[in-house]
């Protein structure tokens, strides 16, 4: 029972876990009682009140010394001043170093468990260098040094009046241009939490300027006579263009652009009815420039966009997908995407997307992207299927973020950077082929930003459909492979997330990426005969009753025919996984639960099966797994009045396993207590042969 509360309370705590692994690490690094005297002599450490503090405040600095600035209403970590030390010794063109920082609450406030004993959670894992995140708000926090050559070089030319914001600011303009011509920027990200706030209300605020906000907006501004081309790819979608068309002349503020619509192949009827729609929006506003460019072929999104841009006059490109909805209540969202776009060192610009309005607590629109996410397992949007309402992480969508990549459902970019990365590669014909551009302008020395000003309902995939069926998605596997095979370095990186935030699964509420046990694979145990015959002897091969509620739950209660075992398995994928503490496509995950009712089933052992099925039944392989505790309480909350069952809430079931380790084939799945097996007798895990093949059509015929 020690155990199973332990685990639990683990289980519930995922960032106290991860503290404790960075802990160690420090002790192994820096010793378990840190010498200041030595590594941290040149730190100065200076307590400020808000980022709005004068210069002035701090007295004279010394070009040779650090200076830690550290925000009252908190906690300095024992090893912060050693760590920041450390940075600023071993490279002499760091300018400036921040970390990350968590809030104190109680754990009933940070983790919903039932105490108000007060801990630390919340962690802000913060971007590496972004300067245009910063001229959204004072992203770098509560924690950072400069170096005192720095303090004196800026306060000589901006004055002893400029704030400890500007002065920041300020830095990271010079590093910026020192990016832009190829040298090493000199801000350094530290990847470790070093701060504690002692309020977690101060967790939702931004602190913004709007002195910086002017510094920012008065650079490189788009002038309202440079012509944006806007490049729409469209086939056979009249119904669907005619909206986006309609929407776009109506609510766009910003009047100097013309609309390039590419068609590679739609019917007579549709063709026809695109020519119409084009002649009405004309008839409404005489001075606009509509291109249709009509050309047969296979469907290539990037050889379409490439070719709307062959087309384009404008000095800005404007890819747009047909069926992007523009809102009336965000009439400047051209204007304001082309403001950042217009500066010298802005690749793509991105937009906020949501999902058409539906019903929801709030009753808000749900976020379809606001920006892409570069996880361990590939590409992912930023905060999918989030309402968006009040501030989500530090502003991942209210603020304008640096990011690696944004969507071309709506992307921005000047024709001189697109045409210098080279445009779209044409062999991404369906998938990542904005992610690969984003990636090559990256690589080039550019930064893409997501403008969370800008928003506009996107009506996803209704062009070609959701990329679900198999065919679709074997191509998508494909063409994620190709975009690491052409950018290795970017494979599970991404300097704008965390490392230390959730890599191998889809997130979009930026969890800490604390591994459990059960998170990683699992090794196959090939069972003799002797093992299996005497659990097989006892089972009878029965189906059993699927619990989905409280009510089913009770009624299995009552039941006398069925075993004791409460067991449900809720999905079997194929994809990502943890081996060996990295990434692999090589994985399958079956995800459930399983109980034993009036019984308590803290730390009980459970394993889990995979028969080998063929036609006869008689002759079969099967492979054991351990099965780790996971949390699930709403399994729990289930059985919960089902006879005596006691402690079920780690009743979860994950197990991950290496498809090679499994020879071809279909397999049951089964959970064991002790010798009591049960199956599921839906449910298969199928390994096709080697080089392709599918075995579930011969799994559902010989396995029944």
């Amino acid at each position: 029972m020690k155990e199973y509360k332990k685990e639990l309370f683990a289980q519930k705590t995922p960032y106290l876990q991860w503290l404790k692994a960075q802990k160690t690490e420090l002790e192994e690094q820096y010793g378990r009682q840190p010498d200041h005297g030595t590594i941290g002599k040149q730190i100065y450490t200076l307590p400020f009140s808000s980022c709005m503090d004068k210069m002035h405040e701090f007295g004279e600095s010394r070009a040779d010394s650090v200076y830690l600035f550290v925000k009252k209403g908190g906690n300095l970590s024992e090893y912060a001043e050693m760590v920041f030390a450390e940075v600023f010794l071993d490279r002499t063109d760091v300018l400036l170093a921040y970390a990350d920082e968590d809030y104190k609450g109680s754990l009933k406030e940070l983790y919903d468990i039932e105490e108000e004993v007060i801990g630390r959670g919340a962690p802000w894992f913060k971007p590496d260098f972004s300067p245009d995140t910063l001229a959204s708000f004072f992203y770098i926090g509560s924690v950072f040094a400069v170096r005192g050559s720095q303090i004196l070089e800026m306060t000589a030319k901006y004055g002893r009046d400029i704030s400890l914001y500007e002065l920041a600011y300020r830095i990271f303009m010079s590093a910026l241009e020192r990016k832009m011509q190829g040298e090493q920027e000199g801000i350094v990200h530290i990847s470790r939490v070093l701060y504690t706030n002692d309020s977690l209300a101060d967790a939702q605020r931004i602190d913004s300027s709007d002195v910086i906000r002017a510094l920012y907006r008065g650079t490189d501004q788009v002038l309202g006579s440079d012509k944006v081309s806007i490049v729409i790819p469209s086939k056979d979608n009249a119904p669907v263009l005619e909206k986006c068309l309609k929407t776009l002349v109506q609510n766009t503020d910003y009047d100097c652009y013309e609309i390039i619509i590419v068609d590679n192949g739609s019917n007579l009827e549709q063709k026809m009815c695109i020519t119409h729609i084009i002649d009405m929006i004309k008839r409404e506003k005489s001075d606009l420039k509509i291109q249709y460019i009509y050309q047969e072929s296979g469907f290539n999104f990037s050889a379409m966009c490439n070719l709307g841009a062959r087309a384009a006059e404008g000095a800005y490109l404007l890819f747009l997908n047909d069926d992007i909805e523009v809102m009336d209540t965000d009439r400047d969202w051209l204007g304001t995407m082309a403001a950042y776009a217009a500066k010298s060192h802005i690749g793509a610009v991105g937009a906020k997307l949501y999902y058409p309005r539906s019903p929801g607590k709030n009753g808000c629109y749900r976020i379809q992207h606001t920006g892409i996410t570069n996880m361990g397992i590939g590409p992912a949007h930023k905060l999918g299927g989030t309402e968006d309402t009040g501030c989500l992480y530090h502003g991942h969508n209210t603020c304008n973020y640096d990011m690696l990549a944004v969507t071309a459902a709506c992307m921005l970019i000047r024709k001189s950077v697109f045409d210098e990365a080279g445009g779209f590669d044409e062999d991404f014909a369906v998938a990542y082929n904005d992610v690969e551009l984003c990636f090559r302008l990256y690589h080039i020395g550019y930064l893409n930003v997501q403008v969370n000003e800008a928003a506009l309902i996107h009506h996803e995939s209704l062009s070609r459909g959701q990329d679900t069926a198999p065919e679709k998605l074997r191509r998508l596997l494909d063409e994620k492979q190709k975009l690491y095979q052409k950018h290795p370095s970017l494979y599970a990186r991404d300097p704008y997330y965390s490392p230390n935030l959730v890599q191998w699964k889809r997130d979009v509420e930026y969890n800490t990426g604390y591994l459990y046990d059960f998170d990683r694979q699992s090794a196959p145990l090939l069972l003799s005969d002797k093992r299996k015959q005497r659990v097989f002897k006892k089972y009878d091969f029965r189906s059993f009753l699927q619990v989905r509620s409280k009510a089913a739950a009770k009624i299995y209660d009552r039941l006398t025919g069925f075993d004791r075992i409460m067991f449900q398995i809720d999905s079997i994928s194929y994809g990502e996984g943890i081996a060996e503490d990295k990434i692999t496509d090589n994985n399958i995950t079956i995800e459930g639960w399983s109980a034993v009712r009036n019984t308590d089933n803290a730390d009980l052992p459970r394993k889990l099966w995979l028969i080998y099925t063929v036609r006869n039944f008689d002759h079969r392989s099967v492979y054991e797994f351990e099965i780790a505790p996971k949390l699930r309480e709403d399994a729990a909350a289930l059985l919960e009045g089902c006879g005596n069952t006691k402690n079920a809430a780690l009743s979860g079931m994950q197990v991950n396993i290496d498809k090679s380790a499994l020879k071809p084939g279909c397999y049951r799945v089964g959970v064991l207590y002790g010798d009591r097996l049960v199956c599921d007798l839906e449910k298969y895990v199928h390994i096709p042969q080697t080089g392709g093949g599918d075995t579930k059509e011969r799994c559902d015929a010989n396995g029944k």
